[in-house]
């Protein structure tokens, strides 16, 4: 046993109360503080402890026992202002509730709550400005005037994180419910070795900017047998927006998240769109998502910059989501733009993989868009099952999604170098089942379509090479594969069903076209 082990640090024995209502901020922080000294455990009994912002520092266990509720106040004089990072920003804000910051072995254990109580902050987020507690507009401004103006980031967006990891190395939290955040549930923000094992991450679908776990700007996270009820994305990972964020230059690099539950929220694993200091090196493997408007969504937009790279998803079980694969280049703007001039600000997606998952009762099968100055590339997929019966619905998608999924279920790609499919699955009710425009290089090996498809299967528009093997189709009178745009070259089918080959129809813009 080290000698840190032996130093315990009750937080009754400092005059915490626990009983909801006294304020117990001085007992528990002054606990934290003298921990911070020697090293070792601040002990939390079971009861309700009313308090303002805590920091916990270096050497420091805060173990909350079954039964103890940290509850932060619900007053916003309470909340000092720091400096942190909010949606990509460097900025001032609220102090998170629960902060870890310039601290090393950190652990936060044990099975009692952190409730942000985040209620308070959400009724003032779309509120007008006379309907604000007293002196809350003047603490705005007076964060607006230390921000450099940010048109895409109102101040309200500053409320606290329930809990923020920042700056800091070697942090572990397990055990804990972390619920009803004033903004985002748990951001690890410039951090390293950081792991989250056991937790419950909780918040309502009303919460707003309520994510569940953001990995912003961090290497060597893990995430594991967690629980995660989000009112938005639910593990979200980010590395700064535009020009500031490539500056900075911090990615987000080797994280794992496996055997994970996700209920409700906009995604199950998201991506971005603030990634312009890179990221890469993730794998997410033995999960389920239920609920989500996503599955796995990467968004980003000109400007941003960055380079998306090396992420694997597997053993993925997705279930009543609106769509399971989103890769999303036109994040709030129109897929049907010009190309431009590539730059520092044009983002890059590349080497991403699907295998062994299952998405049932889903809208849309699939959307990829790449951007036509650069192409997104290596997309691919293996072992995977999409059942996209589910009826259609636009609620909370992207204008490039809600243009292209007006009316189909389809699994829709454009502007990609390369993207394969082997032993995969389409059900849909509606034909096509599968989109392609602006592509290098398609290839379907081992598909099988289910479903009526009464008019074509597959479609291409301005695809380089197309090969097709293995492939199985509904019998039908329309066409297996419609081809068509001046840039269409090859067309390779081998192996396929009995009739197959014969069932390829071009029409007059594809001249360049040769089927063999």
């Amino acid at each position: 046993m080290s000698e840190s082990d032996t130093f315990s640090f009750d937080v009754r024995e400092y005059g915490a109360a626990g009983d909801g209502t006294e304020l117990d901020t001085e007992a528990i922080q002054g606990a934290l503080d003298d921990c911070a000294e020697t090293g070792g455990t601040v002990h939390v009994p079971p009861g309700t402890y009313r308090t303002a912002p805590l920091r916990v520092g270096d050497d420091t266990t805060l173990h909350l026992d079954a039964g103890a509720t940290l509850r932060f106040a619900r007053d916003y004089s309470a909340f000092p202002t720091v400096e942190s990072r909010w949606e990509g920003w460097n900025q001032v804000g609220f102090h998170p509730c629960l902060f870890v910051r310039d601290a090393e072995n950190v652990a936060v254990t044990g099975r009692g709550t952190i409730d942000g109580q985040g209620d308070y902050w959400w009724e003032f987020y779309d509120a007008p400005e006379p309907e604000y507690p007293d002196g809350l507009a003047e603490r705005l401004a007076e964060f607006e005037a230390r921000n450099e103006k940010r048109d895409d980031v109102s101040s309200f967006t500053l409320r606290p994180p329930l809990f923020q990891i920042s700056e800091s190395k070697n942090v572990t939290v397990s055990g804990v419910t972390l619920r009803n955040s004033p903004f985002w549930n748990t951001h690890v923000v410039y951090s390293e070795n950081v792991t989250l094992h056991d937790v419950n991450v909780e918040n309502p679908e009303n919460a707003p900017n309520g994510d569940g776990i953001d990995i912003d700007s961090s290497r060597f996270v893990r995430i594991s047998d967690t629980y995660i009820n989000a009112g938005d994305d639910a593990i979200c990972i980010k590395s700064g927006k535009d020009e500031e964020g490539r500056a900075v230059g911090r990615p987000a690099a080797q994280i794992t998240v496996t055997n994970c539950t996700v209920e409700a929220g906009h995604g199950g694993v998201v991506i971005g769109s603030e990634m312009s200091g890179d990221v890469r090196d993730v794998a997410v493997s033995n999960c389920t998502f239920t609920g989500t408007d996503r599955g796995v969504r990467i968004k980003t937009q000109r400007g941003r910059g960055g380079v998306v790279e090396d992420l694997h998803f597997d053993n993925i079980v997705m279930r009543r989501v609106a769509c399971p694969f989103v890769v999303n280049g036109y994040y709030f703007t129109d897929i049907d733009s010009d190309p431009v001039p590539v730059d520092d600000g044009t983002p890059m997606v590349r080497n991403v993989h699907f295998s062994d998952v299952t998405a049932r009762e889903v809208s849309y099968a699939g959307f990829f868009a790449g951007l036509p100055e650069r192409s997104f590339e290596g997309i691919s997929f293996s072992n995977v099952r999409i059942d996209a019966t589910r009826p259609l619905d636009a609620t909370d998608i992207s204008p490039a999604m809600a243009e292209n999924y007006d009316a189909s279920h389809t699994f829709f790609c454009k502007s990609l170098g390369d993207v394969s499919f082997r032993n995969v699955e389409i059900r849909t009710p509606e034909s096509p089942a599968m989109a392609f425009e602006e592509v290098e290089s398609v290839e379907l090996d081992g598909l099988r379509f289910r479903g009526e498809n009464r008019d074509s299967v597959v479609t291409v528009k301005d695809v380089g090479t197309t090969r097709v093997h293995g492939c199985r189709a509904p019998a039908s009178d329309g066409a297996f594969l419609r081809a068509s745009g001046p840039e269409t070259r090859l067309i390779s089918l081998s192996g396929n069903d009995a009739g197959l080959e014969e069932r390829v129809e071009t029409d007059d813009t594809a001249t360049d076209v040769v089927v063999e």
